[in-house]
């Protein structure tokens, strides 16, 4: 996480005197003062800004757009002892802080800025991370993937990333309740999204990022509820006479319906169960994505046994 010597705070206050005071209580930063549109000369590489709400020349307002058109990566906090309004909450800031304020407040208020830049510099890392792995996934099988330790090193790196933007968002939330108040970070949040659909291993179905597992599954499924559990039945039905009359579940299908709506009632049970596994792996649900199958296989094996037994004791 970057933290005081490491960080960078602007301080852009109409009141020389003000702004002095303000960076001596910021003494283990590198603090920089400017006024007006002079600011606009002194954004490289700065982390955190410190801007008069109550500019009169050029208005507050004005020289915030101006200065996010340059530094969109910056973290802005809005002094102002102006009461807060709707329009300073329609403004591009990331806080706005009342005056009067202490050392304390503001040596506060620097650090929940710079936290939140660690946050937006580190998801970003993240972002660019999960993109180059979807590149390789794209190239290669799993077969290869797993014998791939540049894609295993890669993968190892997103996880790490993905602790440390849960530890920087937890140190933020702990901040924010010391504070004794409910304020989001709706442009962090945002970017959280992205992150949930962009990762694969968050976002990608199932199916998707394990294919052999999905499709093997239900192999196993189909032969054994879909074509033992079947054949067994017609064998028992055609073949070997008076052996249907031994399974009280088939003889009433097959009593209702006859054996083509036999057939269909067993298709539409395993179509069911194969929408809800689906369903189940999109939205990356372990229990829906594998009792279907699983269930299938079971009753397919109990049913097709039966049927065995009942025509070979027949």
């Amino acid at each position: 996480m970057v933290r005081e010597a490491d960080a960078t705070v602007l301080i852009i206050e109409d009141d020389r005197e003000q702004a002095e005071e303000y960076a001596d209580w910021l003494d283990d930063y590198d603090v920089r003062l400017a006024a007006g549109e002079r600011a606009l000369d002194a954004l490289e590489e700065v982390d955190v800004i410190l801007l008069d709400g109550d500019l009169p020349d050029p208005p507050a307002a004005e020289l915030l757009g101006r200065i996010r058109a340059r530094r969109q990566d910056c973290q802005i906090g809005l002094l102002s002892g102006v009461s807060v309004g709707d329009d300073v909450l329609r403004l591009d800031i990331d806080e706005y802080v009342p005056r009067p304020l202490d050392r304390d407040e503001l040596r506060e208020t620097v650090i929940r800025l710079v936290d939140r830049g660690a946050v937006s510099d580190a998801i970003e890392t993240y972002l660019s991370l999960v993109a180059r792995r979807r590149r390789v996934e794209r190239r290669k099988d799993e077969t290869e993937l797993a014998d791939d330790e540049h894609y295993q090193e890669l993968t190892g790196e997103i996880t790490g990333r993905r602790r440390q933007i849960d530890t920087l968002l937890a140190e933020i939330d702990d901040s924010t309740a010391r504070r004794g108040n409910g304020e989001d970070e709706p442009r962090v949040a945002s970017r959280v999204a992205d992150i949930e659909s962009a990762d694969p291993a968050v976002g990608r179905a199932l199916y998707r990022t394990r294919p052999r597992e999905f499709y093997a599954l239900w192999l196993l499924a189909a032969l054994t509820y879909g074509v033992g559990d079947v054949v067994s039945t017609l064998y028992a039905t055609l073949a070997v006479p008076g052996a249907i009359e031994g399974n009280p579940i088939v003889s009433g299908l097959l009593s209702a319906g006859g054996l083509p709506g036999f057939l269909l009632l067993k298709l539409l049970v395993l179509f069911v169960l194969i929408s809800i596994s689906v369903q189940g792996a999109r939205q990356r649900e372990r229990f829906s994505y594998y009792w279907p199958p699983v269930v299938a296989t079971g009753i397919g094996l109990l049913l097709t046994g039966w049927n065995l037994r009942l025509a070979i004791g027949m």
